[in-house]
């Protein structure tokens, strides 16, 4: 069972290294290329995982305004402090009035 698995292991990194013609470079430069590549992943999935949930709500409340379920707002109600009926975005810009 292990030696399936490294053997398996063995095969795809060879893919790799045929899929990016990196089979054809000296060792240390491969130990370069691929150090880039996996700097380069680990910067990927890193911002994934961070902000990318983040980014997946902002842009589910623009596409999908849900209706807020509170008891306190009435059809009467005006104002700064009356909230709207759907999900506001994140960076809403606020009305200034002077006078």
């Amino acid at each position: 069972m292990l030696q399936l698995l490294k053997r398996s292991l063995f095969n795809l990194y060879l893919q790799y290294e045929l899929v990016t013609n990196i089979y054809m470079f000296e060792p240390w430069e491969k130990k370069l290329i691929n150090g880039f590549v996996a700097l380069i992943l680990g910067l990927v999935l890193f911002s994934s995982y961070f902000y990318l949930p983040s980014y997946i709500e902002t842009f589910l409340q623009f596409v999908t305004p849900q209706q807020q379920h509170d008891n306190s707002m009435t059809a009467t109600s005006t104002g700064p402090t009356a909230s709207p009926p759907y999900a506001a975005p994140i960076l809403q810009a606020e009305k200034i009035s002077i006078g």
